[in-house]
């Protein structure tokens, strides 16, 4: 019988796959070229439509959102019209790791963005030491002791919210910052894998992340934004970035040693933020009121104002902010058939006020494909203006892809964007123009699908003719130390890449 693997995962978040390709290919990325020679490699697959808050909670449950209920940071209460903040205790499925620390492996888990400290772990845990988009504002650890300890052998992260740096155009600060971190994490992680020998040691790099976000059109030479004068200046740092992390990924899976096996995940990759996801509260709006009845949205200048206002500022003023709008309207949402729910921006989101599940049901549930239907029909009839293509590839309902018990906290609607181009003024023959002015300072958003790697004994070079699934990792992790993960929908990918591997 085989005896089980020692196991170490490497993950870079939102690090594109088309750069990694492009860059490995050109020496930029020496590590990740030695892996695409030496290792099996593929393409994974994210949760359809879903898929920028719901990656890492479906990579660390290995179940799928209509399971874990986790897409955004913040959702549609059940049951009601409040738009609230999720947590990652709010997700509704365990971490796969807990059923190997319950197994008796001991195991490490670094930065894996999204999660939460289970107590009396097997092992150690750091969560949100130096992670994109924080929950935690500060590293929480199990042992607790060990967040302390963290932070007097290598600092706190400095990088904190990176759309402040975007927006006061401090790209060249926010690249030095995030180079440093990854020097620290890559300390960190080293010291900790000679720590003691770990059966599964899990790290993320969250750096590639923040520079896609807020550095895609210093990068990118056909952005709309693209200032060539800042390139010449700063150079990319989107490449510096992705070369330090490279370097550091080189090191710790040289330092693990030929008898571990090794996975390396790209999670999700990066292109221009084009779409129309900003604009969507007005279509819906005026599909459901073709007729110019006045809309209940905030007027263009109260919302570029109120986006401007420095973050410190809008969280003191947030609550009479509230009050006032509650004072208003206290319930904005239920007078309406269908309204838009947050998904990130990537994707459009939207949710039928469907009667005997929205306290105010509006739709009939004998309407619901019909209304379904029309949305679908109105949305691909707007094109962007400027020019002149569809706003829309394609808007699918969530129950054709989606099944499981937390079907009620997703949306029922999604809208894919034609990201070809900026777009600002849309229009259809039922609505007439809709102009807005995107306020956020992102300049890059997510693209679905990344890249894997896995490396160690048995494994055959070369590209892997299928591709995986986010879930799929947990279970092959798993399954690489001698465990069987219960009820998961992710399927263990060893047997296709590890073949023969003996131990």
């Amino acid at each position: 019988m085989a005896m089980p693997a020692r196991v170490l995962f490497l993950a870079a978040d939102a690090l594109d796959r088309d750069l990694v390709l492009q860059w490995a290919g050109d020496g930029t990325l020496p590590t990740f070229q030695r892996l695409l020679d030496r290792a099996a490699w593929g393409m994974s697959e994210n949760p359809p439509g879903l898929f920028v808050g719901a990656v890492w909670p479906s990579f660390w449950t290995s179940v799928s959102p209509a399971r874990h209920a986790r897409y955004c940071y913040e959702q549609l209460r059940p049951g009601s019209y409040e738009i609230v903040r999720v947590r990652p205790t709010d997700t509704h499925a365990p971490a796969f790791w807990n059923a190997l620390s319950a197994a008796g492996r001991r195991v490490a888990v670094i930065d894996v963005p999204k999660t939460f400290v289970a107590e009396g772990f097997n092992g150690c845990h750091i969560v949100d030491w130096g992670t994109h988009d924080p929950d935690y504002p500060g590293p929480v650890t199990w042992p607790p002791s060990l967040a302390q300890e963290l932070v007097s052998t290598y600092g706190r992260d400095v990088v904190g919210n990176c759309n402040t740096h975007g927006r006061a155009g401090e790209y060249q600060r926010l690249r030095d910052e995030l180079l440093d971190r990854i020097a620290r994490k890559r300390r960190m992680i080293l010291d900790l894998l000679t720590r003691e020998s770990w059966d599964v040691m899990l790290a993320v790099f969250s750096e590639s992340h923040c520079v896609g976000h807020q550095c895609w059109h210093v990068h990118d030479s056909t952005h709309a934004r693209h200032d060539a004068t800042l390139a010449a200046r700063i150079g990319d740092p989107m490449r510096d970035v992705y070369i330090a992390i490279d370097t550091a990924m080189g090191e710790i899976i040289a330092r693990a040693g030929a008898d571990t096996d090794v996975i390396v995940l790209g999670s999700h990759g990066m292109r221009s933020h084009y779409d129309a996801t900003f604009l969507l509260d007005q279509m819906l709006w005026c599909v459901e009121h073709p007729h110019g009845i006045s809309t209940p949205l905030r007027p263009p200048f109260a919302k570029r104002v109120w986006a401007r206002t420095p973050h410190s500022v809008r969280r003191m003023f947030a609550p009479l902010k509230q009050r006032m709008k509650d004072r208003l309207d206290p319930n904005p949402l239920a007078s309406r058939r269908f309204f838009p729910v947050p998904n990130n921006d990537a994707y459009g989101a939207i949710r039928l006020n469907l009667a005997g599940r929205e306290p105010a049901g509006r739709v009939a549930r004998h309407e619901f494909d019909a209304v379904c239907a029309s949305l679908e029909r109105d949305l691909l009839a707007f094109t962007n203006v400027d020019t002149g293509e569809p706003v829309a590839r394609r808007v699918w309902r969530v129950d054709s892809v989606y099944a499981g018990p937390r079907m009620g906290h997703l949306p029922d609607l999604i809208v894919e964007w034609n990201r070809d181009a900026p777009i600002a003024r849309v229009r259809s023959e039922r609505t007439g123009e809709i102009a807005g002015v995107y306020t956020k300072c992102r300049t890059g958003d997510h693209s679905p699908d990344g890249i894997f790697f896995a490396l160690g004994d048995g494994v055959a070079p070369g590209r892997v003719a299928h591709n995986v699934s986010i879930m799929d990792f947990g279970p092959t992790l798993a399954e690489r130390v001698g465990v069987t993960l219960p009820d998961v929908d992710g399927r263990s990918f060893a047997p296709s890449v590890f073949r023969g591997a003996s131990r």
